[in-house]
């Protein structure tokens, strides 16, 4: 086989990929599960999120990322934690604290840079 065209590499095809930023601070409260991300499309990406401030009774916020109904991926975060990441095969990142009463919180900041298959 020879390799005369710009959509090979090596011994696979070069996949064409788009890239974006996004940047967001969030709120959850209580076990509300709290979306910070959702795509139309499944795509790979990588990333920061942080846990700058809970209330005592928010101990761990849980970092969902799933594909429909599908969970690929779960991080947990304790207050003034900073999580780094790279995960492929989602569309959706779900925020979900561990308080049960209602006047409980969680703040943060994330930063994604997810890369969509053309």
């Amino acid at each position: 086989m020879s390799c005369f065209c710009h959509t090979v590499i090596c011994c696979g095809i070069k996949r064409k990929d788009v890239q974006d930023c996004v940047e967001c601070r969030w709120l959850i409260i209580d076990q509300t599960p709290t979306i910070i991300f959702q795509s139309n499309q499944v795509v790979s990406a990588s990333g920061t999120i942080e846990l700058s401030s809970s209330t005592s009774g928010l101990t761990q916020v849980d970092v969902i990322f799933s594909r429909g109904t599908k969970i690929i991926e779960t991080f947990t975060l304790e207050d003034q934690q900073c999580l780094s990441f790279t995960v492929v095969g989602f569309d959706t990142i779900t925020l979900q604290g561990n308080a049960t009463d209602p006047s409980e919180s969680a703040t943060g900041s994330f930063c994604l840079t997810p890369r969509y298959q053309i």
